[in-house]
């Protein structure tokens, strides 16, 4: 079983690009639907408009190679006025392909500034990103994390 990693990406960027993409990505069908299915919907909205190439079943290795992560769902979003805050929930990695392919949407509509923020369940990895109109980095940094603490390398206090 996949550990689930979470990634909130923060879009900050003018009014009138977040209302471009709140709009490309608003549907009746998404209104009405449930949480679940809403965000099955906006997760298959989003890689539409990102990949021209999404395919109808993708498969592991195109999720892979693309998004970066063998699976990944729109998990929640807020929008305001000028940001966007998307969460997804992913399998083993970050998708630190869609965030630079976000931010490559992003770049044709002027300035803007993207950061993320991933927390693996399992800490097996730290990472994050920052982009704004002149490129983006993502790091994904699991070698040299801290070992969990050894419950027999400390002292018992009871007292």
């Amino acid at each position: 079983m996949a550990n689930n990693v979470y990634t909130v990406i923060t879009i900050e960027s003018s009014k009138e690009a977040i209302e471009k993409i709140t709009n490309l990505l608003h549907s009746d069908e998404i209104e009405k639907a449930d949480w679940m299915e809403k965000s099955s919907l906006l997760a298959d909205k989003l890689y539409k408009l990102i990949y021209p190439n999404f395919p109808e079943n993708p498969s592991r290795e195109w999720m892979i190679e693309n998004l970066g992560a063998k699976w990944c769902f729109v998990h929640d979003w807020q929008i305001d006025d000028d940001i966007i805050d998307l969460t997804f929930d992913s399998a083993w990695y970050p998708p630190e392909e869609l965030f630079h392919e976000i931010a490559d949407w992003f770049t044709k509509r002027g300035e803007f500034e993207m950061e993320a923020r991933s927390e693996d369940e399992a800490y097996l990895h730290v990472s994050g990103g920052y982009a704004n109109q002149n490129g983006s980095e993502f790091i994904c940094e699991d070698d040299g994390l801290p070992e969990y603490p050894d419950e027999d390398d400390f002292e018992d206090n009871e007292d």
